[in-house]
């Protein structure tokens, strides 16, 4: 198995690999983008074709090829070990253990993928599901459409289903660990379908593998008390707070478009898919989570909501707003006007009207402020009252304060009131839930140091390593400098023992294991380091004066002290020899600090 992880690392190049997922861009020696597992709008995500890592100086996390497909797919090391291997053209040599974990999720898999096929069959084939595919069809869903989203139907008679599976292998147990079935109180403790007379819509994450379900009810349906809509329970498989809808079918459009209109729903979802509009996902309500926006963060950093248009005074999509902004999405919102209550009912009625809408997209703020302004009355105290408690709560929490304070004149001017005294209502509005950002990156300094001479020692050979001839201007900085923190140490004395010219990954095997991670790190720091040759040396000539600056003061400190004992002592002779090499060291001093000048 080992033999054949660096069989695919020597066939993929992770620059390539990595490439598929985020646009990356050159920048020196290495590649960067935005990191898709923090909300951020600087790139601190650094890529190197050299040592095939990859590094975000904003959140930390790092690896191989390996762990970048692992943490971007949300998968394990079974599965990134088959990603690649197809991507790499190699034909694994199969293990066929798996934990009894592994083994369980799979069946689960396979039951909902069963589940899925049954429900579907019903629907499009069977005469029980005739009066749900009229339905469906009488909805403007396509017969195509209802293949390709896997559109099902649960008959009444839950025994069908389960002579289907059972005849398949699977137990019981697993039916109801799926949470598509229940385990009745009463008739013998028998199961029960969740589904049962219900339009299903199969819930897939972004590797296509069906996760749960949604059950819509009919309206020929008996039991009409019940709620609209359904979902499977959490399971081993199924958690809601990182389900978006249709990302399996639509991921590559929202790459390519760099962009993802969010629907409420399923429906709402495949109307716009049916005329082409395919950047899309839907949430099952107003409501993101932390998990979806970072799901999505991954694909873009544009999102175009294409809510209900009451949603500007849902509370809940009040915080996801603020939720998204803090991640660093560019938010805007589709306007339906007064015409249609919700996109699927807009692009049936007129699919024009809907594009030409998503082509005049407004900025989420704008949305906000003209839509509190259209319900309610500007002519009035009451009326402006309103409009400031529906919108400041939104404006307080933009991130960018020129943003905030450009918003804060906008909604003045369209209320008829004084900026000041707009942001003075915004002031006293408490921002205490507000959400922090991702960290923005931070190219030079490692998170442990603890001392000025530690950041500047890390800069100091940061500024060595990402030149075009390290070896070289090692032998330089040697001349003049020697480095106390020891990790530092260890690599900088390595880098003067270089012979042939430098090979980063060579030099890298060559470390400890210890110091590998910290070389990695500064190596790829540098590309951060915007700087021509003349200007570093200029650079490394100021940081090696500053190192010695700190150091010289340390032992003028510490004479000081041995200065004063002395004269306590009434040691005459020790005191004149400390006096002299105090005196030195202020004249060595001088020179230092004349340099930095």
């Amino acid at each position: 198995m080992q033999s054949q992880v660096e069989e695919i690392k020597k066939k993929l190049d992770i620059v390539e690999v990595i490439g598929k997922y985020l646009p990356l861009k050159k920048r020196g020696r290495h590649f960067i983008a935005c990191c898709p597992f923090h909300g951020e709008k600087t790139p601190s995500f650094t890529v190197s074709s050299e040592l095939q890592i990859f590094k975000c100086f904003g959140c930390g996390k790092a690896g191989d090829v390996f762990t970048f497909v692992q943490e971007f797919d949300n998968i394990d090391f079974k599965d990134a070990l088959e990603d690649l291997a197809k991507m790499a053209g190699i034909v694994l040599v199969k293990n066929t253990q798996l934990t009894e974990d592994e083994r369980r999720r799979k069946r689960l898999v396979d039951l909902n993928y069963q589940v899925a096929k049954f429900y579907n069959f019903i629907l499009i084939s069977h005469p029980l599901g005739k009066p749900a595919l009229d339905y469906t069809l009488g909805r403007g869903i396509t017969l195509e459409s209802i293949k390709l989203f896997k559109i099902g139907y649960s008959p009444q008679n839950p025994d069908l289903i389960f002579n289907y599976l059972t005849k398949l292998g699977f137990t019981l147990d697993e039916m109801v660990a799926s949470g598509t079935f229940g385990k009745s109180n009463y008739q013998g403790h028998r199961l029960y379908d969740r589904f049962f007379d219900r339009l299903i819509f199969p819930l897939a994450d972004f590797r296509d593998r069906i996760l749960g379900f949604s059950g819509r009810l009919l309206p020929h349906s008996q039991n009409q008390n019940t709620g609209k809509y359904i979902n499977s329970p959490e399971t081993d498989l199924y958690h809601k707070s990182q389900m978006l809808y249709g990302l399996n079918l639509t991921k590559e459009s929202i790459k390519k478009s760099n962009s993802v209109i969010v629907f409420e729903g399923e429906i709402d979802l495949i109307s716009p898919y049916q005329i082409g509009v395919a950047n899309t996902v839907a949430i099952k309500g107003t409501a993101f989570t932390s998990e979806q926006l970072q799901l999505l963060h991954r694909y873009t950093d544009t999102l175009i909501l294409g809510l209900d248009s009451d949603f500007a005074g849902n509370n809940a999509a009040r915080k996801s707003i603020e939720l998204a902004d803090s991640m660093g999405f560019d938010i805007h919102v589709i306007s339906l006007g007064d015409k249609y209550k919700d996109p699927d009912e807009a692009v049936r009625a007129d699919p024009e009207f809907f594009k030409d809408q998503l082509n005049h997209t407004l900025p989420v703020w704008d949305f906000i402020i003209n839509s509190a302004i259209k319900s309610h009355d500007t002519s009035t105290i009451r009326g402006k009252k309103e409009i400031l408690s529906l919108v400041l709560p939104f404006l307080v929490k933009i991130q960018n304060s020129v943003t905030r304070s450009d918003y804060y004149n906008k909604l003045a001017a369209q209320i008829g009131s004084d900026p000041s005294a707009i942001a003075e209502e915004a002031n006293k509005i408490s921002t205490t839930n507000f959400v922090p950002s991702g960290r923005s990156p931070t190219p030079v300094g490692l998170n442990d140091l603890t001392s000025k001479t530690d950041r500047l020692e890390e800069y100091l050979l940061t500024l060595v390593i990402s030149s075009k001839k390290p070896d070289l201007l090692s032998q330089k900085v040697s001349a003049q400098f020697s480095f106390s923190t020891p990790r530092f140490q260890n690599i900088f004395l390595n880098l003067t023992k270089i012979e042939d010219e430098f090979d980063p990954k060579k030099f890298a095997d060559t470390l400890s294991p210890e110091l590998s991670p910290t070389f990695n790190n500064l190596y790829l720091s540098g590309t951060y380091l915007n700087i021509e040759s003349q200007a570093r040396l200029r650079e490394i000539k100021k940081t090696i004066s500053q190192l010695q600056s700190i150091s010289l003061k340390d032992r003028i400190s510490t004479l000081s002290t041995k200065i004063a004992q002395a004269e306590n002592s009434d040691d005459d002779i020790l005191l004149k020899q400390l006096e002299v090499e105090y005196n030195q060291l202020l004249s060595e001093l001088s020179k230092v600090q004349s340099t930095k000048a």
